[in-house]
């Protein structure tokens, strides 16, 4: 089973919460998104985010994604692992839980950004 679309960023809350020296910093973020394609939901990212002094980024973080599928509500916490670089934000993910769909835990996937506050996203 594969699993394409896209999502739109909708909000992006992000406090730093430690400044070291030539501007590298550590971050939180929450993040609120609209996927659409084969999933179409909404979700929540957490993230954690260490900047370096270029401006590039490495994060780690949960989401969780709620859609409708056959009725019935699904939530899906994913475990993210991706960096930002060159104004680009790539990540590898886990699907770590799932309330209805047990076949997508373990699988994997990527995003990748595009313009606009969207990304593409693959699960396999």
């Amino acid at each position: 089973m594969e699993l394409k679309g896209t999502f739109q960023i909708t909000d992006w809350q992000e406090t730093v919460e430690q400044e070291f020296e030539k501007g590298k910093k550590l971050s939180a973020a929450l993040v609120q998104q609209a996927y659409s394609g084969d999933i179409n939901g909404n979700s929540e990212v957490r993230y954690q985010l260490y900047y370096s002094e270029s401006g590039d980024a490495l994060f780690n973080g949960f989401e969780t994604i709620t859609y409708d599928k056959n009725n019935e509500q699904v939530l899906l916490t994913i475990k993210h692992d991706g960096r930002f670089e060159s104004g680009i934000a790539l990540s590898e993910f886990t699907i770590v839980d799932s309330s209805h769909e047990n076949n997508l835990v373990g699988k994997s996937g990527t995003f990748s950004s595009i313009e606009g506050g969207k990304a593409t996203y693959q699960i396999s």
